[in-house]
């Protein structure tokens, strides 16, 4: 009797992995050709019980449902289905790393001035091997660190060299302030470097500890939120919004308390949470995350006419014995979203005059606008402004306070000679704008970003914005 039990769990344990050893995940969802086309495009993961994607799955597998109260679901049009379709598009990751003062001991949580055994030496080692296997032209890497304060040094680029620059800028937090660690509100503000950005979006996040609001233990005002407080829910909530999945990484000792809420950053936007102990379990990690993404699945489908701000979405998968569901919601909001009952001509009418408003205000947008690049001053609050407009005509544009800038700040003790420096990559079309001092572009510190029209750069208290023309200059140096 005793051998039939064990032969019984042994078998139901065998049943139950082959049952469960897939694992279904929506990575994210892509609404941005809602409006044109009525269609939506959903990311899909599935992976072994190893967390190695499955490949080589056919679109017949799969069925999408989709509903305006997560009640009544309707089943959809897939119109499209890719496999490996992140290879030919590529990948926008942004790698987030924990820059706190815990960072800066070794793996045990214990002070040492051994630099090859501290936590963030090692990491720093991982982003090198992951930064070495990107091979694809078109996968773009942007990289920040946060501690009390969250720094971006780049939006997703795909120059590698740029990267190993910056990780290396990454230094210890000097000032007792910087210390602590503001996890949900730099995941948070990590959304902005993909403003702009379309496609697949990442959000890589090593953390080796807990979250720790600077307001809440400094006991002070924080410098950027006063004495806001952020929940785990609105770095969720943000990266809906934007389409950008969250994957972390709990590095450190396995007996450290590690954030109870990251995992549900993770889940709820689609990634998911590993933990390491060394270098090589977290150069494993980076690349596992990778190729995961690498061998998503692309289904566009039809969406539905129901009206709603937001749709949840439900996708079905069935394989020989393995049967399972998932469901995620996006951000709709669109009229073009809503049920069409019954037809009234007076629609006609209300569109027509969308069409021509919409007109209307592209000729006013485009009067306006600068036919060359240029910078234009708004407002100072502290020195004096020699020029408030200049046009960008020249590889290298000077911001700063020495009378020989291309742009001078006069009489304001912050600004250095020097400060900051736009620079044009006649090649690629770009400028970048490259920071000695304290700079801030749309309200976010930076030491460097690709510039994009209507940028808000401010110096030193002088607000400055940028227009890249509408002229490209091609065959001729600046």
């Amino acid at each position: 009797m005793f051998r039939r039990i064990i032969l019984f769990l042994n078998m139901l344990l065998i049943f139950t992995q082959f049952t469960f050893g897939e694992s279904l995940r929506i990575s994210q969802i892509d609404p941005s050709k809602l409006l044109l086309d009525q269609n939506i495009k959903v990311y899909i993961s599935i992976t072994d019980d190893t967390g190695k994607p499955i490949k080589n799955l056919t679109k017949d597998l799969f069925t999408i449902f989709e509903s305006p109260d997560k009640k009544k679901f309707k089943k959809t049009m897939i119109v499209d289905f890719q496999e490996n379709a992140n290879y030919e598009s590529g990948i926008n990751f942004l790698l987030l790393i924990d820059n706190s003062g815990s960072m800066y001991m070794d793996m045990n949580g214990k002070r040492t001035k051994d630099i090859n055994k501290k936590r963030i030496t090692n990491a720093k080692n991982a982003v090198h091997d992951f930064l070495n296997s990107i091979t694809n032209i078109e996968d773009k890497i942007g990289i920040a660190s946060y501690n009390s304060y969250y720094k971006s040094f780049s939006t997703p680029i795909n120059d590698k060299e740029k990267i190993y620059d910056y990780l290396e800028n990454i230094k210890e937090p000097l000032e007792d302030n910087e210390g602590w660690t503001e996890i949900y509100s730099s995941i948070y503000l990590a959304v902005d470097d993909f403003r702009a950005v379309k496609g697949r979006k990442a959000i890589i996040i090593l953390s080796d500890g807990e979250n720790m609001p600077y307001y809440k233990y400094a006991k002070k005002l924080h410098k950027t939120f006063g004495n806001k407080i952020f929940n785990y829910k609105e770095p969720i909530d943000n990266c809906l919004k934007e389409g950008i999945s969250v994957f972390a990484i709990n590095f450190g000792n396995p007996n450290q308390k590690k954030d109870k809420n990251l995992k549900k950053i993770a889940i709820q936007t689609g990634g998911t949470v590993f933990n390491a102990y060394s270098q090589n379990e977290l150069s494993s990690i980076y690349l596992n995350i990778k190729e995961q993404i690498l061998n998503e699945y692309l289904i566009t489908y039809r969406a539905t006419m129901d009206a709603a701000d937001k749709k949840f979405v439900r996708v079905n998968y069935e394989n020989k014995n393995e049967k399972q569901s998932v469901m995620r919601f996006y951000f709709s909001s669109t009229i073009f979203g809503l049920p069409l009952k019954e037809f009234n001509p007076l629609l006609l009418l209300l569109l027509l005059l969308a069409c021509i408003l919409l007109w209307l205000l592209s000729l006013i947008k485009f009067k306006k606008r600068k036919t060359s690049p240029s910078l234009e001053v708004l407002g100072t609050q502290v020195g004096t402004i020699i020029k408030k407009s200049i046009a960008i005509n020249k590889g290298q544009t000077i911001i700063g306070g020495a009378k020989n800038a291309d742009m001078t700040i006069m009489h304001a003790p912050k600004i250095k000679d020097e400060h900051a420096t736009i620079v044009f990559d006649d090649k690629k079309d770009i400028y970048t704008i490259v920071s000695k001092g304290d700079l801030t572009v749309n309200n976010k510190t930076v030491t460097t970003k690709i510039l994009e029209s209507g940028d808000v750069i401010n110096v030193g208290g002088t607000t400055i914005v940028f227009d890249k023309g509408l002229m490209k200059k091609k065959g001729k140096k600046h």
